[in-house]
């Protein structure tokens, strides 16, 4: 027989095994179900974000056209929304999705946080309670590889099987390669039925189904098989320079362990440690802090604004602000609102740099605990990590500030500095500003970050496999065979 028929051979006996196992079969059909599950849950839930997100947006965007006369100011606090509707593929992994916040109330001078979050600090590695189609591919279906293949080359060395085989002249190498391909196989045939499923409701239901989001679902695909891949050559290893099968499962629950569930958590409380965050309360009071050091706009004898308004009387060659050409309250409205906006900006990139910075520490423990980079990268993909929503307050905020500012600029031009108060500006302006729309990074937009995280997570992989079909590895089996 040539190298390819053997191989051929390993991997249809060991199909044939697990098919004959009733109990595996029973542990499939259960995992399915509970897939199948948690994909409906996920997606009655993003049909019903998407719609009460898309009606909300409709509605107050009528309720801003809407509104009479008024002074551009009063119109400035009248306020207005800004919605977050969830990524295309938030059904497959909800990511932080059920954590954070899915609207902004703009206003004048102040900065929002997004509202309706569940928990502001916890970290989106710990979503491990979620039941999403993810979460179950990345915590529970490695364990059921364990399962069934844990005894796959300590049981045939207990029973006196491989060293048959090996006395045969069949090498070992051909035997590890002809089980990997029926590990993958089986992998294929459980992951492959959730992934059509998730194209499927996609695309029936016409919900922002393009080629990027195609794309998408691809590389997702072929993620989560590497994912499985790294687990099928992990428990192969295991299996091969263990004794027993006995130890060969203990090791690998402990492995599972402390690889799945331990470290993660332990990783994160210390990368939020190390680069602590700001809560949303103590944000939001050293930016109030920042901006009363700057200056009050309500204060004549405020320095900076005194100073802002010797400025303008400068600029226009006037020596009082009834005799400008325009409206001075509107101008130092517009100037508040400008410091403002930059004070904000620099503490939020600030917690921005701290969140990067706790990144950057875990990546550095993707090759010992694989998963958190499949888990990043999956978040990625289905835009429901953090890096998507910083991103939905970032375009918020710069909505909320051009939104102001415009108003500003009618205060400053279309209202009398002498009737300030008793003067409005037309309703029909507020048709001219326009609505809100979240616009979704693109695909290269998404993974840019996350590349890295690839290729540590390939160059794992890759390390695995050569050390599985290494010399040492096969003198140890050739030895305890």
């Amino acid at each position: 027989m040539n190298s390819h028929s053997i191989c051929l051979a390993v991997c249809q006996q060991e199909l044939k095994q697990k098919v004959k196992n009733k109990s595996v079969w029973i542990m499939f059909a259960l995992l399915q179900l509970l897939l199948a599950i948690s994909l409906a849950t996920s997606w009655q839930q993003f049909k019903q974000s998407h719609t009460t997100q898309e009606t909300s947006q409709a509605i107050v965007e009528q309720q801003w056209v809407a509104q009479p006369d008024r002074h551009p100011h009063r119109v400035a606090h009248f306020g207005h929304f800004a919605f977050r509707e969830p990524s295309v593929l938030s059904y497959f992994d909800i990511g932080i999705n059920n954590w954070v916040g899915h609207s902004v109330f703009l206003e004048a001078h102040k900065q929002n946080s997004a509202n309706f979050a569940n928990d502001d600090n916890t970290s989106e590695l710990l979503r491990f309670s979620e039941l999403s189609v993810a979460n179950i591919l990345l915590v529970i279906w490695p364990m059921l590889l364990i399962t069934m293949a844990f005894a796959t080359i300590s049981g045939e060395k207990e029973q006196g099987t491989l060293k048959k085989i090996l006395a045969m002249g069949v090498s070992f190498p051909k035997i590890l390669t002809g089980k990997i391909f029926a590990y993958l196989i089986i992998s294929v045939s459980f992951i492959l039925p959730i992934f059509i499923a998730t194209a499927l409701l996609g695309s029936f239901f016409q919900l922002s189904f393009t080629s990027d989001t195609a794309m998408r679902i691809g590389l997702l695909f072929a993620l989560y098989l590497a994912y499985c891949l790294f687990w099928i050559v992990i428990i192969l290893c295991c299996s091969s320079l263990s004794a027993s099968s006995k130890v060969s499962l203990s090791t690998l629950i402990t492995f599972w362990f402390i690889g799945i569930i331990l470290a993660p958590r332990v990783l994160t409380d210390v990368a939020q440690s190390m680069h602590p965050t700001q809560t949303r309360y103590a944000f939001i009071n050293a930016v109030k802090t920042d901006v009363k050091k700057v200056g009050n706009g309500h204060n004549p004898q405020d320095p900076y604004f005194k100073a802002f308004k010797e400025k303008v009387l400068a600029k226009y060659n006037v020596k009082n602000v009834a005799d400008l050409p325009v409206n001075y309250r509107g101008l130092v409205m517009k100037e508040g609102e400008r410091v403002t906006a930059e004070i904000y900006q620099r503490h939020y990139k600030k917690q921005l740099d701290a969140f990067q910075a706790q990144q950057d520490f875990l990546r550095n423990f993707y090759w010992f605990t694989p998963l958190l980079a499949t888990q990043h990268i999956s978040m990625a993909l289905t835009a429901s990590n953090n890096k998507h929503f910083f991103d939905f307050e970032m375009q918020a905020e710069q909505h909320r500030y051009d939104r102001i500012q415009q108003l500003n600029n009618i205060h400053i031009e279309e209202i009398n500095f002498a009737h300030d108060r008793d003067e409005k500006a037309s309703a029909e302006l507020w048709k001219t500003f326009p609505s809100f729309h979240y616009q979704q990074p693109s695909l290269k937009q998404s993974l840019e970050p996350y590349l890295s995280s690839a290729a540590i997570f390939t160059f794992t992989l890759t390390a695995l496999i050569f050390g599985l079909f290494s010399s040492f590895l096969k003198r140890r089996v050739y030895v305890s065979a």
